[in-house]
């Protein structure tokens, strides 16, 4: 698929309390023209879907949170009937989470850290043409 063709701007919900990490996804991520938000402590994950009732398409979600873990979130996301469709990318150091966190916690994807930016948006991207289908 053309990259002209891939138009639908994503909103991605970027959970990660290494700021300056986060701060390099969203510079990346906004430069393909998505919405990113972030959220650096599970508590503020928690009331984002809860209270704020919000439906990212994708979040990228780090397992070692201020708080709860990552667990935890990813656990919320999948109870939720209107994230049914949210595509959730577990981004670790741990790579021995990687299975875990797909057959186990419903992770969509696993990506160790570091993450290539590279990798990055070519996994949203095979999101986004998945969506469009």
């Amino acid at each position: 698929m053309e990259r002209s063709s891939l138009k639908k701007t994503l909103k991605i919900l970027i959970i990660e309390d290494d700021l300056d990490l986060a701060e390099t996804y969203i510079d990346n991520l906004e430069s393909e023209e998505h919405d990113v938000a972030l959220i650096s402590t599970s508590t503020q994950a928690i009331d984002y879907f809860v209270r704020d009732r919000n439906r990212p398409d994708v979040v990228i979600l780090d397992m070692n949170l201020p708080g709860e873990s990552g667990i935890v979130v990813l656990g919320l996301i999948r109870r939720i009937p209107r994230l049914k469709r949210t595509k959730v990318i577990i981004a670790s150091g741990h790579p021995d989470m990687a299975k875990r966190a797909i057959d186990n916690w419903g992770a969509d994807l696993f990506l160790q850290k570091p993450v290539a930016m590279d990798v990055l948006q070519n996994t949203v991207n095979d999101f986004k043409v998945g969506m469009l289908n």
